[in-house]
């Protein structure tokens, strides 16, 4: 993040983050911001940093939550959604590997905590380690529209797909006609999103179209990389579980705010009135699930099918 880009996130957030106090040794807005971003940027234990900053390492706790608490209260919701331009970012989704009408894509993370003192079993993943289960949209240019931070390790991809704002948002109305977003064999097929086809495809229309859909869907792994090249702090949060989640949103906002005025089309997202469809910060433990036809999805995936054979 360069100098510039500092100033104006302390130009942001400084303003809640002065101490209401009148001890001298209180940190300015610009320590805590510092001591914060080193955190997030190395994950190193709480005394190392501190000792970096002329701090204790209980001070260090006190400021990276704090920080972390005002970053998402103040932007995440103004920099982590979509753009305005949607026809541009499908024309942008079209030019990686030519598959038409995708607005974004979307993947499960897995970021490692320790375990928690409540529910512990729900916390173990697949590999047998504790984590929570986060699900990231991005566009063609790496840059995050949604996060979600809310499961627990063990919960499947689909699940969180679900139970999401993103989810309830699109099966209500396609807030974005036409577009889709792609996913991998994780994900249900429906109208607005689209996994790849089976396994063993029989035909060269179905292998093109995993071919083009695995090219585009790239894209959201090489955002997935740089966030945690950026942030190794989420290599292993030794946190409890929804102070993870809250720190993952910060790392996703903070990633994001250092990407904006690197495209053109990246400059307004600061804009209130883009679309907001990020979740609450509670961890959810249990939520129903229902069946839905997919006969619609099925269709829709015929139609762009048939696109890629003209």
């Amino acid at each position: 993040m360069s100098a510039e880009k500092l100033d104006l996130l302390l130009n942001e957030i400084g303003p809640l983050l002065l101490h209401n106090t009148s001890k001298s040794g209180a940190l300015t807005p610009k320590q805590q911001l510092f001591v914060a971003l080193h955190w997030l940027g190395c994950g190193a234990q709480y005394h190392i940093v501190g000792d970096a900053h002329g701090v204790d390492k209980s001070t260090v706790c006190r400021t990276v939550q704090r920080v972390v608490n005002v970053v998402n209260d103040v932007l995440l919701n103004r920099i982590v959604r979509w753009p305005e331009n949607i026809p541009n970012e499908i024309e942008k989704f079209y030019r990686i590997a030519h598959f038409p009408h995708v607005c974004g894509v979307v993947d499960g993370s897995l970021i490692p905590i320790d375990a928690p003192t409540n529910n512990e079993p729900a916390f173990v993943d697949r590999w047998g380690d504790h984590s929570i289960n986060c699900m990231f949209v991005c566009g063609a240019t790496k840059f995050f529209y949604y996060v979600s931070a809310n499961w627990p390790g063990s919960v499947h991809d689909a699940r969180v797909m679900r139970n999401s704002n993103l989810y309830r948002r699109f099966e209500r109305q396609n807030i974005f006609p036409n577009a889709v977003i792609l996913g991998d064999t994780a994900y249900p097929l429906k109208q607005w999103l689209m996994p790849p086809r089976h396994n063993n495809p029989n035909n060269p229309l179905e292998e093109r179209y995993n071919r083009r859909h695995k090219g585009t869907r790239q894209v959201i792994e090489g955002a997935l990389g740089i966030l945690k090249e950026k942030f190794p702090c989420l290599h292993h949060l030794r946190v409890e579980p929804r102070y993870a989640a809250n720190i993952v949103k910060c790392c996703t906002t903070l990633c994001n705010f250092a990407r904006i005025g690197v495209n053109d089309d990246e400059v307004e997202v600061l804009n209130e009135n883009n679309l907001i469809l990020q979740e609450d910060e509670n961890i959810v433990l249990d939520h129903p699930e229902r069946e839905v036809p997919i006969r619609a999805a099925i269709l829709r995936q015929e139609q762009i099918l048939n696109l890629m054979n003209n």
